[in-house]
């Protein structure tokens, strides 16, 4: 027994865990600590499966909603440019999916069409009698399309921010997600993230590089403290879990007809190139526009590339500055 416990792969574990355990604590008393530190920034509504936390910018007869993809740790820094420029037009809301951001969670299935529910009960309770323009990141295609085929009367337009086909969806790897997001989660857990992040080191899963330099000081650390929140957590896990289920039942139903779609890529090779082209198809009238040098964050990496294709597709729409 002593043999063991001198040995050097014992010692090396045990410093492993004893390291972790440490790092867990400290986790632990800094998400208790920056939860009273950071209150919400907005107001919550009661959407029935949990308390959607939303933050609302601007007034007039349109409404911009903005979705945001798997994981978004909060939507409020994650939008934070783009609504501020798009409150100009009209009104603008952003809000936070279950579990995530200042929202409540959600024992309630992850499915496309409960994310719907909830979705219109937001426009409903906020956006009132406006028509919608739906702006969505990445996963959030997913929500944007499956809302405008159960409420076409409703939207005027959609922007898509490198947003996937639910023909790519239906196909992705559904293991490849859980298990970086368990990998994220365990990171998350035993503080490594918030060690690395203090050190400078910010992963840029969720943009947290590209994002985090570009924000306003004040806003910028309410980004940090929910990255060190939300990262690789559970109710993302809940979300991803039904990738393919949900895109299964977007593509059973029909097209959007001439709803006018604005789509803006990222050059991220050829098989995202292929999810792009195939999204574009689901209007007759849309817009493809592959932004180069442009990540997946790209209303980030290339901000004024994507207000700019936005202006000019709200004037095709007769929507202007003040109107």
């Amino acid at each position: 027994m002593k043999k063991i416990l001198k040995s050097k792969p014992f010692i090396i574990l045990l410093a492993l865990v004893s390291l972790s355990s440490i790092g867990a604590i400290w986790q632990s008393l800094m998400v208790s600590s920056e939860k009273n530190k950071y209150t919400a920034v907005g107001n919550f509504v009661d959407v029935g499966a949990y308390n959607a936390h939303y933050y609302t910018k601007g007034s007039g007869n349109t409404t911009f909603v903005f979705i945001s993809g798997a994981g978004t740790p909060c939507t409020y820094t994650d939008y934070y440019y783009l609504q501020n420029e798009l409150s100009k037009y009209g009104q603008t809301i952003s809000f936070d999916h279950a579990g995530l951001g200042w929202s409540s969670k959600t024992n309630t299935k992850r499915d496309i069409d409960n994310l719907t529910d909830e979705l219109s009960i937001i426009i409903n309770k906020l956006a009132k009698d406006n028509k919608v323009i739906l702006i969505a990141h990445s996963l959030g295609s997913m929500e944007a399309i499956r809302y405008t085929q159960r409420n076409p009367e409703r939207v005027l337009g959609i922007i898509f921010l490198d947003g996937g086909s639910p023909e790519f969806y239906s196909k992705d790897s559904e293991l490849k997600s859980f298990a970086l997001n368990r990998t994220l989660a365990a990171s998350r857990f035993t503080g490594v993230d918030r060690l690395l992040g203090e050190c400078g080191v910010l992963l840029p899963i969720y943009g947290e590089s590209t994002r985090y330099k570009n924000l306003p000081e004040s806003v910028r650390q309410i980004d940090k403290v929910m990255y060190y929140k939300c990262i690789g957590s559970y109710s993302n896990f809940e979300n991803i879990k039904y990738i393919n289920e949900n895109a299964e039942k977007v593509l059973s139903a029909k097209r959007l007809g001439n709803i006018p779609i604005l789509l803006l890529s990222s050059d991220s090779g050829s098989s995202w190139k292929e999810a792009q082209d195939k999204l574009a198809k689901w209007s007759d009238n849309s817009e493809q526009i592959t932004i180069d040098n442009a990540v997946h964050y790209l209303y980030w990496s290339n901000t004024k590339d994507v207000i700019k294709y936005i202006d000019t597709f709200l004037s095709k729409l007769s929507i202007h500055i003040g109107v």
